[in-house]
């Protein structure tokens, strides 16, 4: 295991683009129950529970599609020659700069689509008191669920949960990472893992808050089996707008949300095509479109 290395260069990872067999099995993640208690919830949080579950549903097809391109990246890059019998001198390069260039770079930004910072708000059942959760997505083109950031808050209660999720398949003993802007990097332990994502979560107060409504960019960082590390970036510059201001319809977003996966889909379904031509091939006759994404389910009522 490598240590976490924020120095490495970035590159993108062109891999992650969509395929028929991940479209076609969008919707075959069966659906996740857990108690309240396993995720830290409290009351009647039926509307926030489920809306974490519903942003990490396809986050097992997605976790596949960042394994096809590790091993994508595993297969492109150029494999160490072997070093002459009698090589010159100062001409033979270190063991480890061969085995590192071998393995392709160690830190990579994952491309995506950013959903916008969305707040929603129910009521606390046990306490009567509202509860909101200010949330941002980060999504494959396909509109797969890879990663989110979130603040949950209750009513006239100073202490609040930064929450943070990362695709599964990743390393769990050294949790995940936060880095805002370009301060200190933030570490957090996972909490709970479902077959479709892992979370994590600390306690924060209103001076985080301020600090990200300031803020540019949050990341979070993953490490992949070998060491390389993933890059999530959501951007943070209309956090502040959307926490401040008054909450979001839920059956108002469950619709963007649709809209927005049935027009990621229909991107998706024209690349593909556009790569088989270009390839001389064409999609297979009688191949099954993928199905339009399922509409989050409604919050609860109080």
């Amino acid at each position: 295991m490598r240590a976490w290395d924020c120095d490495v260069q970035v590159t993108v990872l062109p891999q992650l683009t969509p395929n028929r067999a991940a479209l076609q099995r969008r919707n075959a993640t069966p659906p996740i129950r857990v108690s309240r208690s396993a995720t830290g919830m409290t009351g009647k949080m039926g509307m926030t529970t489920a809306t974490i579950l519903r942003r990490a549903s396809a986050l097992a097809v997605a976790a596949m599609t960042l394994g096809v391109a590790s091993g994508a990246l595993a297969q492109n890059a150029a494999p160490a020659k072997p070093a002459p019998a009698k090589p010159a001198q100062g001409q033979q390069a270190p063991a480890q700069a061969q085995q590192q260039q071998a393995a392709g770079p160690q830190s990579v930004a994952v491309p995506g689509i950013n959903t916008p910072w969305t707040k929603v708000c129910g009521t606390d059942q046990a306490a009567n008191k509202q509860i909101c959760m200010t949330t941002q997505d980060f999504t494959a083109e396909t509109g797969q669920p890879l990663a989110s950031a979130a603040i949950r808050e209750m009513q006239d209660d100073p202490v609040k949960k930064f929450i943070v999720s990362v695709p599964i398949g990743m390393l769990i003993q050294p949790g995940t990472r936060v880095v805002i802007d370009k301060e200190a990097p933030l570490s957090l332990k996972y909490e709970i893992c479902f077959p479709n994502g892992c979370f994590a979560s600390m306690d924060v107060n209103a001076e985080f808050v301020t600090k990200l409504k300031k803020a540019q960019n949050i990341t979070i960082q993953a490490l992949q089996m070998g060491g390389r590390t993933l890059n999530f970036v959501l951007p943070a510059k209309d956090f502040a707008k959307a926490y401040d201001g008054a909450p979001s319809d839920p059956n108002v977003v469950a619709a963007e949300r649709q809209k927005l996966a049935e027009e990621l889909q229909k991107r998706a379904q024209k690349m593909m095509e556009e790569r088989a031509a270009a390839q001389g091939g064409a999609p297979a006759q009688g191949a099954a479109a993928p199905a339009p994404a399922a509409a989050p389910a409604a919050p609860a009522k109080p």
